[in-house]
């Protein structure tokens, strides 16, 4: 079976197949999101118009935190210009998220039809919130359409960097593998990279012709820097590198351009708003309007000729949020771009920073690794893992009033897997502290390693 063939064979036939016998529409709603990029900017504002009200309905009618919010502030649910009610809605702050979560959630859909999920908490902590069936799987489609955007097709062969292996379950993993093997991908564990492994396992995905290289940030240009190393810059089936998760610089640019001799790209989004907006061919960030409102405040404490991005997702009735500040920062830029889409531009997004941490044998771990030990857990306010010797990392935790006995616990299990899954390379050492110094600029770094910065 040829390539092209396989991957057509993939693309009509096999994902959709397999997708809609597990009720997941993606591939259905997949042609809808790719229309929209041909419309007009008149047509996105009336889509807008149509979705929100459609969300002040919902939360009226099903949502008892949102319906007193909107007599609160005097939200019209029906007013003529659905614009003007959200600007009566005061921002929406993460510690009103921590606070009210489970009085945020709508009563219309059961508990079958949502996700309940966590942020990064790469700003302090993690923010619990709950997600659609119908908008998780809409952002699956719009994943496939930034891919489109690279000129990328569902069921080509792709080279992802990314978590794989830590704090999966087993069934996460059989999942994982399943959906790895319909899509003809190659999978290197962003977690854990060690070079010499990577060199072996960089030339098993050159086998497979990738056409795509993603993953997070600076897992992807550690790979990319082995790949240099060990003379491994000869990648002619390979069109696009993509990443996410992490803020992308010129310099990360610049290496995984001259390794994988491709277009380099920026998806940027976030776990409690999936897809924000998307890098196109000619390097400019349209922000994807169609699934969101964006605004961008120019609040004091950013600084920098930024604004905090002010987000209201259109399609997630599960647990609607309306102008919420998610901690990331960037700037509406003017004007329209050369590639002839007509969606608003930004800045690139200044976001998450993350250090790797290296072990005393040479294994790079992503910093991502870490925050997955307080995925889903409350008791804590903010935490940080700092790794000030190759052996050595401490732990900063700042409880959420009185720790308990199973929330202390748990964090010295943490410890333990951590040091277990260095195989014993780390100490950690657990700090309860009543507050974590942010860096300049008021950001918190849940990473910090004095021993290998990120790159």
């Amino acid at each position: 079976m040829s390539t092209n063939f396989g991957a057509t064979l993939r693309r009509r036939v096999t994902l959709p197949v397999a997708f809609g016998l597990v009720g997941d529409k993606r591939f259905a709603l997949l042609n809808d999101v790719l229309a929209r990029d041909a419309w007009s900017p008149a047509q996105v504002r009336k889509h807008q118009a149509e979705r929100l009200s459609h969300l002040f309905r919902i939360c009226r009618d099903h949502n008892p935190y949102w319906s007193a919010r909107f007599d609160a502030f005097g939200v019209n649910p029906n007013g003529s210009d659905p614009f003007a009610e959200l600007a009566k809605l005061p921002i929406l702050t993460k510690d009103e998220m921590r606070e009210n979560w489970k009085q945020m959630r709508s009563t219309h859909l059961s508990a079958s039809d949502m996700v309940h999920e966590t942020s990064s908490g790469s700003t302090g902590m993690q923010i619990n919130f709950f997600q659609s069936n119908y908008y998780r799987q809409l952002h699956a489609a719009m994943e496939y359409r930034s891919r489109a955007w690279m000129g990328v097709q569902p069921g080509e062969p792709y080279l992802s960097i990314q978590a794989h292996g830590a704090h999966m379950t087993r069934k996460t993993k059989l999942l994982r593998n399943a959906r790895k093997w319909m899509e003809n991908g190659f999978i290197l564990d962003a977690f854990h990279i060690d070079p010499t492994v990577v060199r072996a396992q960089l030339e098993a995905a050159r086998r497979i012709n990738p056409v795509h290289v993603h993953g997070y940030t600076t897992s992807c240009v550690t790979v990319a820097e082995i790949a240099r190393d060990a003379g491994l810059t000869d990648w002619p089936s390979v069109r696009a590198v993509s990443t996410t998760s992490e803020q992308q610089t010129e310099e990360h640019r610049k290496i995984l351009g001259e390794t994988f001799g491709a277009n380099v790209y920026d998806r940027y989004g976030s776990r409690e708003v999936l897809s924000i907006s998307m890098q196109c061919a000619q390097g400019k960030h349209h922000i994807y309007e169609d699934v969101n409102i964006i605004e961008f405040a120019p609040l004091s404490e950013v600084g920098d000729n930024l604004s905090a991005i002010i987000a209201t997702p259109l399609d997630n009735e599960a647990m609607p949020l309306f102008r919420y500040r998610s901690g990331d920062e960037a700037a509406a830029i003017d004007g329209a771009c050369t590639c002839g889409r007509t969606l608003r531009l930004m800045t690139g997004c200044r976001g998450r920073i993350c250090n790797n941490f290296i072990t005393p044998d040479g294994r790079i771990i992503n910093g991502t690794y870490f925050l997955y030990y307080f995925y889903y857990q409350e008791g804590f306010k903010s935490y940080q893992f700092h790794q000030t010797t190759e052996d050595h990392i401490d732990l900063y935790v700042v409880p959420d009033g009185t720790l308990s006995q199973e929330r202390h616990d748990y964090l010295k299990q943490c410890c333990q897997k951590i040091r277990d899954d260095s195989d014993g390379q780390f100490e950690v050492k657990l700090h309860l502290v009543d507050e974590i110094p942010k860096r300049k600029g008021g950001k918190h770094l849940y990473t910090i390693s004095d021993v290998l910065r990120h790159l």
